[in-house]
């Protein structure tokens, strides 16, 4: 079978680039998934892999075979790809029951009846459904309805596997459970595996590797941890926060004893940072925090500045604070455990601490230096 490569791909419509350059490569038996905003581009490129749009340049390799190159005019038909996807859209034949359902392609296909029989069965039970074999669509719920439509692809017996947004119509805690279905799946089969989502802790629990794309362009491929732990470019990182994440522009300064980030928005508002920076004193940065990596202080030395509480919001597990910095309205987030935030009230003034976080380029958004981290540990991090 072998890994999906994209070289040099570009795709137009009209005036509009949906793709503006991609470079991607997927290993043998890989699950990656692409990872970008609405209209970004993601599902464009896996409709050029799957054949259904062909690209005006660059070219798509499925393995050893080149299923389409823009400078050559070659782009094979989805059929001849050895392709199975699934769409958001289940797509089942409402009066025909979950086997005939299953069972349809392969009859287009002229697939002899026992073989038919052999595959379907085999599929219905790899998602769990085989009890539910003679059931019609409406009857099912959404996440059976979904399990079906992976089923009808799984029997194909396809060597790619390509995934458009499956799970985006279901409930949130129906997703949950299908995403660890579909990754049990996919370690059963090792097939090759590309899945389009916007959602991020989607991408992070499923991905072997996660590339994110945005404006049609693809900026970073890596592990899920060091996508949320060292984004590329502040594009990455504004992207990869749930919550908002954090930037402060500013410059760093150092004092003689410490290094500080001095905020354009407050420069009374001391923030401390880690000797990792010393090399960037006396530039400007865009400083980059995860909202559980930011610690507050309660009671803040006299010449280091604060910022404002404007409001303490207890959400579940943790605690989010919302916070203000100067005088024009820029807000912070800290997400902080309820005990840490217990010390914390509504219109208090606060020192923040920066624990881990990045500093970009704040002209071209480029990463210039990570701070906080114990790179031999990095693997040993969970995402936030």
């Amino acid at each position: 079978m072998g890994g999906i490569t994209v070289e040099n791909l570009s795709k137009r419509f009209g005036s509009v680039s949906a793709i503006a350059w991609a470079d991607l490569e997927i290993e043998d038996g890989e699950f990656l998934v692409l990872l970008g905003p609405s209209g970004c581009g993601k599902t464009t490129l896996l409709r050029c892999i799957a054949g259904l749009e062909q690209p005006d340049t660059g070219a798509i390799h499925l393995g050893e075979r080149t299923v389409a190159d823009g400078a050559r005019g070659l782009s094979l038909p989805p059929r001849d790809r050895r392709i199975g996807m699934v769409f958001q859209n289940y797509a089942l034949y409402p009066h025909m029951n979950v086997f005939r359902n299953v069972a349809f392609g392969l009859k287009m296909r002229h697939v002899g009846k026992q073989e038919i029989e052999t595959r379907v069965r085999r599929a219905l039970e790899m998602v769990d459904m085989t009890n539910l074999a003679n059931r019609k669509p409406r009857h099912l719920s959404g996440g059976q309805q979904q399990r079906v439509a992976v089923a009808r692809t799984i029997a194909a017996e396809p060597e790619y596997l390509l995934f458009d947004e499956p799970l985006s119509n279901l409930d949130p805690m129906l997703r949950v459970s299908l995403r660890a279905e579909l990754k049990r799946i996919h370690r059963k089969l090792g097939i090759t595996s590309l899945y389009v989502t916007h959602e991020q802790t989607e991408a992070y629990a499923m991905a072997d590797r996660v590339a994110v794309m945005d404006n049609g362009t693809i900026l970073q491929v890596d592990d899920p941890q060091r996508v949320y732990h060292f984004p590329a470019t502040e594009q990455v990182a504004a992207f990869t926060g749930n919550p908002k994440t954090n930037f402060v522009t500013g410059d760093v300064h150092y004092t003689g004893e410490r290094f500080l980030l001095i905020p354009e928005e407050d420069p009374y508002c001391f923030v401390p940072l880690t000797k990792e920076c010393a090399d960037l004193a006396g530039r400007a940065v865009m400083a980059h925090v995860r909202p559980e990596h930011l610690e507050l202080e309660p009671n803040p030395a006299e010449d280091e500045g604060t910022v404002e509480v404007m409001a303490v919001m207890p959400q579940g597990a943790d605690t989010l604070i919302h916070l203000l910095l100067g005088d024009r309205g820029m807000q912070l987030l800290c997400r902080s455990d309820h005990k840490s935030a217990s010390r914390i009230r509504r219109g208090m003034h606060v020192g923040i601490r920066p624990q881990r976080g990045n500093l970009y380029d704040p002209v071209d958004g480029t990463l210039l230096q990570s701070f906080g981290y114990e790179q031999a540990r990095i693997a040993d991090v969970a995402v936030g």
